[in-house]
């Protein structure tokens, strides 16, 4: 967005700020604001620091009602105001159900001081002001505000919100700490860039009457720490949805870059997989794309830092890859889920998306960046290729030989062997392999998995968590804490994130966790109680493990020392292939999510599959395996 100078209007022509008209909010934009305004609270708590840190401990938005200024959402960390099933939060009702209007006349209304002001700069051209309040020590704090302070509620950060000309009502930041002026300065500017963003979204989808879930996720998804140049919806030859197109500069990394939301690339059985792109104003010279992966009941948010690291600091185009079921863009257009598998991921999805970048960019070389599952697809496709292409209608899929120059795989086993007994798997486990015979244990496992995959198709990781947050009284130890000693869930051992920010907890519930078929989660549990240690397809007729003496494209593991969902011996059998070009394996001090998710570990590991991705470039000069001279085919720890 476009920042004005403000000119000067001399000689007593301006009007003064306390003679503003505050106009109701038009009927048609109230409506949209009711459905969305959920999103700007949820934003709010979610923002961080540059070092992460999360800025705000509560938000709550305060909207013009007619004559009066309300507060109609509210947010902790984890109490987000949305529908669980048939329940509402009930802290957060409690909350706003004490909350009593206030008139824009009030002379202690400070909010709607705040608002003639703002009016007043946006006449001319000018953002509104952040608002710093020093809630205990304000003396014209209105007596319905200060009855709802806490103890932790010390400053007041606001931004007004102006939409289609007009004021909305202040989007409000609470906290307990004192902020440095540093710290000031940073939210001044990721307040303003959210100003802009729910500006534009919510004046451009009332106008078009436009879907509220996608104006939200705009809202929910927007990079704060880059000033939004322009935010646009372009057309996709093929595709009935918009792309949502941003132009920013990010003040992190220094560097203007694009930001494509989403391509949808139809696969099979009526699904399809959507793909997210960053391209940085500087691109490096390596002539490759890096294609990102999230796994197992993650949505490609959860390799953003990843994707961004890669795509601003080392100069890659980025495409990040949501499979199947994991939005509602990816389902079938009558929205009826069936029950699919990992094969589905790896004959199906991840070729689509190959096909779909070769396309559109011929003659870039292909670099998969994959997390757990995610890193688990690449190989399987390629060191299972020669059996796929002959299975019926998988003939045409695209060669992985000839266009991935590589796979950093991070976290991602060969075979499962859980060093804990997150859902109680061990019980499971245990139990089978009493009996020798692979015969009988199949059976068994049969037996076991035909009522579930019969009455269920996916399974919501999102919604759980959502609902047994919910359901706990103190929901920042729970998040924190629940299941370290359990024997049926460990939440702590499946984030695995020592680090772990509220702010960050909130991305994962709200914006990362998701659907799974139980058909994958079924493969997953065989593999986890099977005698020989090894992966299969879902018929069983493919030992993907076993097809990885196969695999002819280079690999750089990654193994997080912390991790006991997928544990380093579960990753470190991948050096014995000696058919695999490039090796490397590395290692972080780091859990499960964690390494995908601490910014430190990040940045390690993104400066290091660069210089892997540099060498690789180094001793090859075309695409594909053929290039490599033979004595290329060693080990490197």
């Amino acid at each position: 967005m476009t920042k004005f100078n403000n000119t000067d209007i001399k000689n007593g022509l301006m009007v003064n700020e306390e003679d503003i008209y505050i106009f109701p909010i038009a009927e048609p934009v109230y409506s949209f604001l009711e459905k969305v305004w959920s999103s700007f609270v949820n934003k709010m708590v979610g923002l961080t620091f540059p070092n992460q840190e999360n800025i705000f401990d509560h938000s709550v938005f305060e909207v013009i009602q007619g004559s009066e200024m309300r507060i109609v959402a509210s947010a902790t960390h984890f109490k987000m105001k949305e529908l669980i099933g048939q329940k509402r939060n009930k802290d957060i009702e409690a909350f706003i159900s004490k909350t009593k209007p206030i008139p824009l006349n009030d002379e202690k209304n400070e909010s709607a001081r705040i608002i003639q002001k703002a009016v007043l700069a946006y006449s001319h051209m000018k953002r509104p002001e952040v608002e710093f309040l020093e809630l205990r020590r304000h003396s014209n704090l209105h007596p319905h505000l200060r009855m709802l302070l806490t103890e932790t509620m010390r400053y007041a950060i606001g931004i007004p919100l102006i939409v289609k000309d007009n004021p909305i009502g202040i989007l409000w930041g609470i906290r307990r700490k004192m902020l440095t002026e540093e710290q000031k300065k940073d939210i001044i500017s990721q307040l303003h860039t959210l100003f802009d963003v729910i500006e534009y979204v919510v004046g451009l989808e009332v106008d078009r009457k436009g879907d509220s879930y996608f104006a939200r996720k705009n809202i929910e998804k927007a990079d704060t720490t880059s000033s939004i140049h322009h935010l646009l919806y372009t057309n996709q030859p093929g595709q009935k949805d918009p792309v949502t197109t941003i132009i920013a500069h990010s003040h992190i990394y220094n560097m203007m870059y694009r930001l494509d939301a989403s391509y949808i690339v139809p696969t099979t059985g009526g699904y399809s997989v959507s793909i997210k792109h960053f391209a940085p104003e500087q691109m490096n010279d390596s002539n490759t794309i890096i294609l990102t992966i999230p796994g197992f009941f993650c949505r490609r948010s959860i390799m953003d830092k990843v994707s961004r690291e890669m795509c601003l600091r080392h100069g890659y185009r980025v495409f990040s890859m949501d499979m199947r079921g994991r939005s509602r863009y990816t389902l079938p257009r009558n929205g009826k889920k069936v029950s699919w598998t990992l094969d589905d991921y790896i004959y199906d999805d991840f070729p689509a998306v190959i096909q779909w970048i070769h396309n559109n960019f011929p003659g870039q070389d292909i670099l998969v960046m994959g997390h757990s599952m995610g890193g688990m697809i690449p190989r399987f496709y390629a060191a299972a290729y020669d059996k796929i292409r002959k299975m019926e209608g998988k003939q045409n899929r695209i060669d992985p030989n000839k266009y991935i120059r590589g796979i950093v795989s991070i976290t991602s086993p060969n075979y499962m062997d859980l060093e804990t007994n997150i859902f109680g798997l061990n019980l499971l486990k245990s139990g089978i392999r009493m009996f020798s015979s692979k015969a009988v244990y199949e059976m068994l496992f049969n037996i076991v998995t035909f009522p579930v995959h019969n009455t269920l198709s996916t399974i919501d990781l999102n919604g759980f968590f959502k609902f047994v947050l919910n359901l706990h009284s103190s929901l920042r130890q729970f998040s924190f804490q629940v299941g370290t000693n359990s024997a049926i869930i460990n939440i702590n051992d499946f984030v695995g994130y020592k680090q772990i920010s509220p702010a960050e907890w909130y991305f994962l519930v709200e914006d990362v966790f998701c659907e799974e078929s139980v058909k994958v989660i079924l493969q997953f549990i065989r593999s986890q109680i099977s005698h020989e240690n090894g992966f299969y397809s879902y018929d069983g007729k493919i030992n993907y493990t076993k097809e990885m003496e196969n695999l002819r494209i280079p690999v750089f593991s990654v193994v997080g020392t912390l991790d006991k969902i997928v544990p380093g011996v579960t990753i470190e059998g991948i050096m014995a292939y000696r058919n695999i070009p490039k090796q490397k394996i590395s290692y972080y001090e780091q859990g499960h999510l964690g390494i995908v998710f601490h910014q430190e570990t990040v940045e390690k590991l993104c400066r290091e599959a660069h210089e892997w991705i540099l060498s690789l470039n180094s001793v090859a000069t075309g695409i594909g395996v053929s290039s490599y001279p033979a004595d290329h085919f060693a080990v490197h720890i």
